[in-house]
């Protein structure tokens, strides 16, 4: 029997080894900008279209995802792209810097067709990115459109006041909105129209980046468009906010005709998660795969309380 454990314990620690070893040589465990490639049409090599997922609410972390596969892209002198959106937007930061950096690509790339292929949702921040695309593809069930600003407050001061707390923040003198918005402050008019000139400056931007991306596409006056309405695909196709229903293989065709490619390889860019993440069950953006996981620190207290602005759809 001590021989049978002994030699089954071998056996695991050479596989589990032997398992390391293999992960080490994939890139698995370097993690962190390592990215593998998944064919989704088979083709010549050197037609290849790049189709790079934008998924999720967008953050500064998705950004930086969104820029280390574009920048494979690049590397492998890809003849297409195609930015596959499945997101309700994010933050107003993050929406610009993904839309700007599409813009750079097709800067230094002018000869790249950049399609943009939405999937079920590609509201308010998605739809800004896609506006860095020169085509969009919507499916026949893709929502999309919510051109609009968010940003998310909770006034807790009548609860605050029950309970006997109240907001004793000091303010530098002369500056009396420092502590605008507080949670814990009844509502201030004077407040709320500051509030609301810092979301309209964001939304006149967003604003501007459509009528840009659209330019000559656009059925209706932006001001009629962009209205904080979601819109189907069949609705965004006669407003002129996209340009063809169909869906990824429609988007490949369309990047292929655009390229000049006769028989085109399509390839879907990801990041592999690290050794870490795999063994703690997370995918490649850090989020948790089974089960939920809720820690309560000082930064998700921070960002709670702090107001953004959001290109964000929450579907309320």
């Amino acid at each position: 029997r001590g021989i049978l454990v002994t030699l089954a314990t071998t056996i695991f620690g050479f596989s589990l080894m032997l398992n390391l070893s293999l992960l080490f040589i994939s890139g698995v465990v370097s993690g962190g900008g390592q990215s593998r490639t998944e064919t989704v049409l088979e083709g010549d090599p050197s037609q290849r279209v790049a189709i790079v997922p934008l998924t999720g609410v967008l953050t500064d972390d998705e950004y930086e995802r969104f820029d280390r596969l574009l920048k494979r892209a690049e590397q492998d002198g890809v003849k297409g792209l195609i930015v596959e959106i499945d997101t309700p937007g994010g933050s107003v930061s993050a929406s610009d810097m993904i839309y700007n950096r599409l813009l750079r690509f097709r800067e230094q790339n002018p000869s790249v067709p950049v399609t943009a292929a939405m999937k079920s949702l590609a509201t308010s921040g998605g739809y800004y990115a896609a506006c860095g695309a020169s085509h969009i593809v919507a499916q026949r069930s893709t929502m999309t459109g919510n051109i609009g600003v968010l940003m998310p407050r909770y006034n807790l001061s009548e609860l605050a006041k029950k309970i006997g707390v109240a907001d004793a923040t000091i303010e530098s003198t002369g500056t009396p909105y420092k502590n605008a918005g507080s949670m814990l402050k009844p509502e201030n008019p004077e407040e709320t129209k500051y509030f609301r000139e810092i979301i309209d400056d964001a939304f006149s931007q967003f604003k501007q980046v459509v009528e840009v991306g659209r330019a000559g596409k656009l059925a209706r006056p932006i001001s009629e468009v962009a209205n904080g309405k979601v819109y189907t695909a069949q609705q965004a196709l006669k407003l002129g906010l996209i340009d063809q229903i169909g869906y990824l293989e429609d988007a490949i065709e369309q990047v292929a005709e655009a390229a000049g490619l006769s028989q085109p390889e399509a390839v879907r860019y990801r990041e592999i998660p690290s050794l870490s993440d795999v063994l703690l069950g997370m995918n490649s953006k850090g989020v948790p795969q089974r089960g939920v996981t809720l820690e309560i620190t000082p930064e998700m207290i921070d960002r709670l309380a702090t107001p953004r602005l959001m290109y964000l759809w929450r579907g309320e």
